[in-house]
């Protein structure tokens, strides 16, 4: 592999999982949003906005392990060689810095799972909570359920009417 390449590939790939570390950082921030405003927040909503999240680190997880694999590779192809008109050789300056750029992802995603954890707990806190109002149905299996429990609940109001 020319080291031209290598090195353009080794640019590439540090971008790339400095993006996805940042994202999953924003992941992280959003959930702590959440979880501090999780007492207003309608619990089944909060739970669809974990799941989303944890979909998210997912997807961010599996990209960031691609881009991974590359670092061995790109570490034997970067020359080590200083160049002739001085300087750092692109194996001194870049393989450092994409171990960093793995070292802070994996920094990013345990912060990142820990306040899902607390998310998680906090919308299933507020699931079970007896006084929780119940969310607007969302779709057509919900609506169905609401109008024939509403339907149950008149008709026992109208038996209770007539045997008095």
């Amino acid at each position: 592999m020319d080291a031209t390449l290598a090195a353009l590939q080794a640019r590439q790939t540090l971008e790339k999982m400095n993006r996805l570390r940042d994202d999953v950082r924003t992941f992280a921030t959003h959930a702590g949003t959440l979880n501090v405003t999780s007492n207003d927040l309608d619990s089944r909503l909060l739970l669809q906005e974990a799941d989303k999240l944890l979909q998210k680190l997912g997807a961010a997880r599996n990209d960031f392990r691609s881009a991974q694999s590359n670092i061995d590779s790109l570490s034997r192809a970067l020359p080590s060689a200083v160049p002739s008109r001085g300087g750092m050789s692109p194996a001194a300056q870049w393989v450092p810095q994409l171990r960093a750029g793995s070292k802070q992802f994996a920094e990013a995603v345990g912060d990142a799972e820990k306040k899902l954890h607390r998310l998680y707990d906090a919308a299933t806190m507020g699931m079970s909570r007896p006084n929780r109002a119940a969310s607007a149905p969302d779709n057509i299996f919900d609506i169905l359920v609401n109008f024939s429990e509403a339907l149950t609940r008149w008709i026992e109001h109208r038996k209770r009417v007539q045997h008095k």
